[in-house]
């Protein structure tokens, strides 16, 4: 990612006066990701733990020297305050292997996108200059769409389609039924492709986020059979031994099929069908932990990441009952918590770990807490105090790091601006401020108001960079203030 890329084209001239050095060197002062830069009279040198320190590194001097000039560009050591921080990107892939959000125009308008790689090339370089490390993809049932599983091979779907159905309002709540009749009975191909064409595009883009040091996950819920079309007798029955035998060996094929795959995770609920904590939870393991394992024995090298959210069941049950996965030498298990619930903007200290005794419960394990923002998809929200106050309000020593995403939107390209300056602009693109500011804040909350000031003083020329941050945050209030006041802790409320 060349500086020019990133900040439109350092005038060249300005750093002639100075030899710039960058190198990767494990100072004691910093850790993975950590970068120092130290400057002289005659010298400015970059030195990163590892290249992603080395490229956080460049991205600062950069934007400091866009910013200030040569001469202004100040010595500095950073480390990064949340060590995991992606986005939740509920991943519309085929109308007949749908997300919790598909049965809606935003997703249907956005899957031709998912497999067109220029979208996930500009995708990925925006979110590591936001300074975001991985991204989690969420899918109610994915497989048909990434893998051909063996014993299952039919189940693999060709080609890319979505519905033409104009949409209703009033699908099941719990993500049952998105394979309804008027909805798979009307599709359109967006994409001619097998699945083997298909698994080498998911390949590229994983090594391609590799390049930018993110790292790919797909998380799940349960249990869904979208895609299989009732072949071999797959059911979403959790008793139906045939689906337990189909779903682990998914999982194990989607860690062979794809080699930079760096983790899985899924949630115990949603169709579950009146099942009790015990009952979800030995479905997940003969299935979802049984695979992993399966995959982390076969390829014991390789690190995995196994993430289970805390969803309709209990943190000490789930570390009980998957204690082989914790114990497993190369499979990091993580706790996954809705923090705010699903209204992120709502107050910047949440109480819901608390009512659930959460932090107790995990046992100094780690989680990652879910920042779900089902409030603000058209307005560019923008409030670097909020941001800041929230994210040092989560409790940090049980934290391995934060997502931050919606349910009921797909951050993917916009099709809905009628007269746009850039036609089918990616979304974190046309949101950049509020992106950047839960990435940016989360590898570092000590980000000074004068820096977003300058920032935006240089995006909008000739404008008064303090009123214009003043009325940006001011108008971004009102939804806590909105949703604070009148409170519903679910996405549809």
């Amino acid at each position: 990612m060349s500086l020019g890329e990133s900040y439109n084209q350092i005038d060249s001239s300005t750093i002639n006066q100075v030899d710039i050095i960058l190198d990767i060197k494990p100072l004691d002062t910093l850790v993975k990701e950590g970068f120092m830069i130290s400057k002289t009279d005659d010298k400015i040198e970059v030195l990163g733990y590892d290249e992603a320190g080395l490229m956080y590194g460049t991205l600062e001097l950069a934007e400091q020297i866009k910013l200030y000039g040569i001469k202004g560009v100040k010595s500095v050591i950073k480390n990064p305050y949340m060590e995991m921080r992606g986005p939740k990107f509920n991943i519309p892939l085929d109308v007949r292997t749908p997300s919790y959000s598909d049965v809606s125009d935003v997703a249907q308008n956005n899957i031709e996108h998912m497999w067109d790689f220029t979208f996930w090339k500009d995708y990925i370089d925006t979110m590591a200059r936001y300074r975001y490390n991985y991204i989690s993809l969420w899918n109610l049932h994915p497989f048909p769409s990434l893998v051909k599983v063996p014993g299952y091979e039919d189940i693999a779907l060709n080609h890319v389609q979505r519905s033409t159905v104009k949409w209703k309002e009033n699908y099941n709540l719990m993500a049952i039924g998105f394979d309804a009749p008027e909805i798979l009975k009307n599709p359109e191909i967006v994409k001619t492709i097998s699945i083997e064409e298909k698994i080498e595009f998911w390949k590229k883009v994983m090594a391609y986020g590799k390049t930018r040091n993110i790292d790919f996950h797909f998380i799940t819920w349960n249990i869904f059979d979208y895609g299989t079309q009732g072949k071999y007798g797959i059911t979403d029955d959790r008793e139906n031994d045939i689906t337990t035998d189909y779903f682990r060996k998914s999982i194990k094929q989607m860690f062979v099929t794809y080699p930079d795959l760096a983790g899985i995770g899924l949630t115990t609920g949603e169709n579950m069908k009146g099942a009790n904590h015990k009952e979800r939870e030995a479905w997940a393991y003969d299935t979802y932990a049984l695979g992993i394992l399966d995959a982390a024995k076969e390829m014991p090298e390789r690190q995995f990441k196994f993430i289970h959210r805390q969803h309709q069941s209990g943190a000490r049950e789930i570390a009980e009952k998957f204690n082989s996965v914790v114990e497993a030498d190369n499979v990091e298990f993580l706790f996954c918590f809705k923090y705010a619930k699903a209204h992120v903007y709502s107050a910047t200290q949440q109480p819901f770990h608390e009512d659930a005794n959460y932090v107790e419960q995990i046992k100094g394990m780690k989680t990652l807490w879910g920042l779900r923002n089902d409030d603000t998809f058209y307005f560019r929200w923008g409030a670097p105090d909020f941001t800041r106050e929230f994210i040092k309000n989560l409790p940090y020593d049980v934290a391995k790091g934060i997502y931050f995403g919606s349910d009921q939107w797909i951050w993917g390209r916009d099709f809905l601006t009628k007269e746009p300056e850039i036609p089918n602009q990616i979304e974190v693109s046309k949101h950049w401020y509020q992106w950047l500011l839960w990435g940016r804040l989360s590898y570092d909350p000590t980000i000074s108001n004068n820096r977003f000031r300058d920032l935006l003083s240089n995006r909008f020329s000739g404008i008064d960079a303090d009123k214009l941050f003043s009325a940006w945050q001011n108008a971004s209030m009102v939804y806590p203030i909105t949703t604070g006041f009148h409170w519903g802790k679910l996405d549809f409320q």
